[in-house]
């Protein structure tokens, strides 16, 4: 996934987002993209795409 609020966030961070995902709890993981992010906040509906970006690769074949 390219994105460039994605891949400023730490890997750490980003395994919780997927662990976030995966159990349903995907308000709580936009809430930590955008706490977690280090440079200026991401805009709500651009941590929201993010968030659907990544759920739909979780969801794909291979995962």
């Amino acid at each position: 996934m390219e994105n460039s609020i994605w891949d400023a966030l730490l890997p750490v961070v980003r395994e919780e987002v997927d662990g976030l995902i995966r159990s349903g709890g995907r308000l709580r993981a936009v809430k930590l993209i955008l706490e977690a992010h280090p440079g200026p906040r991401p805009q709500l509906r651009d941590a929201v795409e993010v968030m659907s970006e990544r759920a739909a690769e979780l969801q794909e074949p291979g995962w």
